[in-house]
């Protein structure tokens, strides 16, 4: 018979830091995130991921101090209801987390099929028809229902392999096009340098940075199933982090350095890693590299999956979602019928949001569109919940008689800050069909107050965290 409760002890720590590494998607840097950050900041595409991760560290310090107190697979939001006990905010913050995690893996699915026919146009001069780039951008959740529904167990072996492979892979590549590279400089670490000014550069680091780095935030759903939580999770969040920030900033450098004044040539078809990587070594080494990213990109919104089919099932354990949605598989642990929610909505919205911006503008700037558009919602909702973390942390600690005033408000607030003008001028100047962003933003608030509304005598509260009780009681 099915049960409620998740398997737990099924993640160790290294476990848990490659998952993140994986879902955050090393290749991305070469290929997709890396790409979009230089189409909108251009030379100072690095310097946006530099400083995106820089802010992330200063957000960091909320969840590591709230992983070691609550363990819950609702995450975030369930960070912040542990300090702010309103329901109408706590689970707001539920529903945008559900908004990103879903929103990342439409995203995501979308991104396989366009790299597939962005890396066929550079490589050979064809390009697939919609119908094809529809069915292969469908792999990536039939897959996730496959692994999804089997014990977390798999997809921990899965990432540790795929997290491996291209960390080892692309850092080869891009040290090589660093050696072979003429254009060296530290002129990609100046702001002043961006294409698109101020505008640009937050935007770069929105779709880029942020949207790369957020999947840093996918284990904090494991708090029940990870091997001593509160020990553990903090420590693989910093660790997959550090990883990411140093490894993404050098590969991002490295297409920068290789391409130099011809970045726009580059940037032609959406694929300057392929376009170098072919310029510099030949087509075998490019075809590798495609390969790879393929693989990667397919699997990262496989792993995430977990964490919104976690989400889901967390949501619906408060009440705010059909209680069929916790029904846990007595063999594998796996939330299943949460697991059916996530491919659905998935597929749904693959076909709404790809059929028609492609009719509108053609494959090439209706596929990259389609990404753009949900990566840029996702990583707004990201920053948003990322501030009501931060800013929750020194109302908890204040009840719990532990006020740090620099690490618990002057460094979550700066990050806060950062955050909320990134979010700013991300949203200035935004045309054509990335204005969709300004209504699907409003939209989802506004849904998640109805929701939220509605189910307002069936949702379950987790008690405060005080200080005669400073830990949540799941662990």
């Amino acid at each position: 018979m099915a049960g409620m409760k998740l398997k737990s002890g099924s993640l160790g720590f290294w476990g848990l830091v490659f998952y993140a590494v994986s879902v955050i998607f090393p290749a991305g840097a070469f290929a997709v995130t890396g790409v979009t950050a230089m189409t909108y900041a251009g030379t100072t595409a690095p310097l946006a991921f530099l400083i995106g991760g820089a802010t992330l560290f200063l957000a960091i310090i909320a969840i590591y101090i709230f992983s070691s107190k609550v363990s819950n697979a609702g995450g975030y939001y369930k960070y912040v209801e542990s300090s702010v006990h309103n329901k109408y905010l706590s689970k707001s913050m539920g529903l945008y987390q559900l908004f990103w995690v879903i929103g990342d893996m439409i995203a995501a699915s979308i991104i396989v099929g366009w790299f597939l026919w962005t890396g066929l146009v550079t490589l050979t001069g064809y390009s697939l028809p919609l119908v094809a780039v529809l069915l292969i951008a469908f792999i990536t959740p039939i897959i996730y229902l496959l692994v999804g529904f089997f014990s977390i167990k798999v997809s921990q072996k899965l990432a540790l392999i795929f997290g491996i492979i291209q960390i080892a892979f692309f850092l080869l590549l891009a040290i090589a096009l660093i050696v072979k590279a003429p254009y060296n400089g530290v002129q990609y670490f100046n702001i002043g340098n961006s294409t698109n000014g101020l505008y640009g550069f937050f935007l770069a680091m929105v779709v880029g940075a942020f949207l790369a780095y957020g999947g840093y935030g996918s284990i904090v759903s494991f708090g029940e199933e990870a091997k001593l939580p509160k020990h553990t999770l903090k420590k693989a969040i910093v660790t997959a982090l550090l990883i990411m920030v140093a490894f993404d900033t050098f590969v991002v450098y490295a297409l920068e350095a290789a391409s130099g004044p011809n970045l726009g040539t580059a940037l032609q078809f959406f694929a300057p890693g392929l376009y170098l990587t072919k310029a510099y070594f030949g087509i075998a080494l490019t075809l590798i590299a495609f390969a790879i990213v393929e693989i990667a990109q397919l699997m990262s919104p496989v792993l995430f999956g977990n964490s919104a089919s976690r989400t889901i099932f967390a949501l619906a354990r408060d009440g705010l979602l059909p209680k069929s949605l916790t029904k846990v598989h007595p063999k594998y642990g796996s939330p299943y019928m949460s697991v059916f929610a996530v491919f659905g909505v998935v597929v749904i919205g693959v076909i709404v949001t790809m059929v028609p911006l492609v009719a509108l503008y053609g494959e090439s700037n209706g596929l990259f569109d389609s990404f753009v558009i949900w990566g840029t919602a996702i990583t707004i909702f990201t920053l948003i919940y990322h501030i009501a973390t931060n800013e929750s942390l020194p109302i908890m600690m204040h009840r719990l008689k532990h006020m740090n005033v620099v690490s618990h408000i002057v460094a979550p607030t700066l990050g806060s800050i950062i955050m909320a003008i990134a979010i700013y001028y991300s949203l200035q100047g935004l045309s054509g069909p990335l204005e969709a962003v300004l209504v699907m933003i409003p939209a989802w608030i506004i849904i998640s107050l109805v929701v939220v509304y509605v189910r307002r005598d069936k949702i379950k509260m987790e008690p405060l965290l005080t200080k005669a009780h400073p830990t949540d009681s799941i662990r």
